[in-house]
């Protein structure tokens, strides 16, 4: 701001020491013309004399956004290639509890919480993880909470398409972490109408080769109960890997 302002200042103080005098005289076209050729050439003109004329307000975002595209093009230019992420030894073993750290994030919206369970490989070499984890959610007291469960994609796939990927994935699929890695699950739950649940929900994942690890969290229902009667519903995604940079 202040080396906008620098540059900026010496052209207000030049327009208001030279300001002409007031005139009711019609402008001529050769003035016109001249006026939208400096605002096309010099670009704090054009940002002062947006409020003058609709012709200079419209060379003035024109101009403005002849900068963006050239200072764009720098940045494009300047911008490193992505480095490959290294890959996990196929011979690699399968996570184990003890070298994952637990921890979770939530999002209660409205009509629906977003919850987010991650696991951090804090062990002293790569492994494997389970891509599709069964996952179940639970009271404090170890109770299973009475919701149906379904699968979804991050992003734009037909309906059914994730519950198909996992039925062909579920046995074989498996996501390599590196020390300091992590992957999260992503839950969507609603319609929630029973009590809240006392002490906070416990997600409890199930992978195949590396038992049961179960994350606390400080969620307490599932978004607004929009439809009595009816179970509620939670929809999980596949682990998603989130490499440290």
């Amino acid at each position: 701001m202040k080396g906008w302002l620098s540059f900026i200042l010496p052209w207000f103080l030049v327009a208001c020491a030279a300001r002409p005098a007031v005139t009711t005289q019609t402008p001529t076209q050769a003035a016109l013309d001249q006026t939208n050729f400096f605002t096309l050439t010099a670009k704090v003109e054009t940002q002062i004399s947006v409020y003058k004329t609709r012709g200079a307000t419209k060379t003035a975002i024109i101009a403005s956004y002849h900068d963006f595209e050239t200072v764009n093009a720098k940045m494009e230019t300047l911008r490193p290639s992505e480095t490959p992420l290294p890959k996990v030894p196929a011979d690699a073993p399968f996570c184990q509890p003890a070298n994952l750290v637990r921890f979770f994030t939530s999002n209660g919206g409205t009509q629906q919480s977003l919850v987010s369970a991650g696991l951090k490989n804090t062990g002293t070499s790569a492994c494997f993880l389970q891509v599709w984890p069964q996952v179940r959610l639970e009271d404090g007291q170890g109770k299973v909470l009475d919701v149906d469960y379904g699968y979804f994609d991050i992003g734009f796939s037909p309906p059914g398409a994730a519950a198909t990927q996992r039925a062909q994935e579920y046995a074989t699929a498996k996501v390599g972490l590196w020390p300091g890695w992590a992957v999260w699950v992503n839950l969507i739950w609603q319609n929630w109408c029973a009590d809240p649940v006392s002490g906070g929900t416990v997600i409890r994942l199930t992978f195949n080769n590396s038992g049961v690890i179960s994350i606390p969290t400080d969620v307490a229902g599932g978004g607004t109960c929009n439809a009595p009667g009816k179970r509620s519903y939670v929809g999980i995604t596949k682990l998603v890997l989130m490499p440290t940079p």
